[in-house]
């Protein structure tokens, strides 16, 4: 089966993207015994600095080894340029900070390209022929990368901006974290409609995320679960509200390799959610 490319996307903010993007796809990656790659594609970088000490990020902006190289060869110098090169991409490994691995990481590992606020540029850019050239670059990065790995997660920007774009292009499956309230709702149509307006056809994935663990059913929920559109799109399993799921400005990491009271049932809930993404991956039980 050829890796697939994960979108992590909903076009309202604040709904769990960069939540689920670390912590349920790094329980994902070692119970299922794979190789994944995330790929921080927000200018914002907090799905790095959730999961990278500030020291090891430091020297990742020194070295130009973040997802900037997805998208140009770097250094790159001009803030409203893109930098052409026919050279291919490098190659993700060689960018790729490697989280957690298994043995020797041969079989299963956790690895990340750093975002970086440079990211921005493509906003500051109109010239269709170099963000034609950036976009084509991005392509053949994703295209390689897949060779490499068993699968690939793009932490995207909840924006329609040229990289949501670059990212949705090159996607199998996207998944959209939503909260109980309409606006995160309004979010997932506004996404299938990009999927619409962009003409890209991808396997996409609802998970609620900040319910709380033994509350009923909120009738946003209710009325989305019985939607004939999202309805059959929506997980069963939901990703409860946790005060191990906070960002703590004092721990940088896995909310699942942190003690404490509940770890172990967080653990377990996260491990559901987990194999029922990966079922919808196409992923079989070894």
């Amino acid at each position: 089966m050829k890796c697939p490319v994960l979108s992590i996307l909903n076009m309202k903010g604040g709904v769990g993207k960069t939540t689920i993007s670390a912590h349920v796809i790094r329980v994902l990656y070692h119970k299922w015994q794979k190789k994944v790659l995330l790929v921080d594609l927000d200018a914002q970088f907090n799905l790095t600095q959730a999961v990278v000490k500030q020291s090891v990020y430091d020297g990742v902006l020194a070295s130009g080894e973040t997802v900037l190289a997805a998208f140009e060869p770097t250094p790159s110098n001009d803030f409203f340029k893109v930098k052409h090169s026919d050279q291919p991409p490098p190659k993700a490994s060689e960018l790729a900070i490697t989280l957690r691995h298994i043995g020797r990481g041969d079989k299963a590992r956790l690895d990340l390209i750093p975002g970086a606020f440079d990211l921005m540029k493509y906003s500051m850019i109109d010239d269709p022929a170099q963000l034609k050239m950036a976009a084509q670059h991005f392509a053949r990065f994703i295209s390689q990368t897949r060779d490499e790995y068993d699968l690939i997660v793009l932490d995207c920007n909840p924006s329609s901006s040229f990289v949501t774009k670059c990212a949705l292009e090159n996607s199998t499956n996207v998944l959209s974290p939503v909260r109980s309230d309409k606006f995160s709702i309004l979010g997932v149509g506004m996404v299938d409609k990009l999927f619409d307006h962009l003409g890209v056809s991808v396997n996409h994935m609802i998970l609620f995320n900040g319910v709380r663990r033994h509350a009923p059913r909120s009738q946003v929920e209710t009325e989305l679960r019985a939607h004939s559109k999202f309805g059959p799109k929506t997980l069963v399993s939901r990703l409860v509200t946790s005060k191990l799921l906070a960002a703590e400005p004092t721990y940088t990491g896995f909310a699942t390799d942190m003690g404490g009271p509940y770890s172990g049932i967080l653990r377990d809930e996260i491990g559901k959610i987990s194999d029922e993404i990966a079922g919808k991956l196409g992923f079989k039980s070894s």
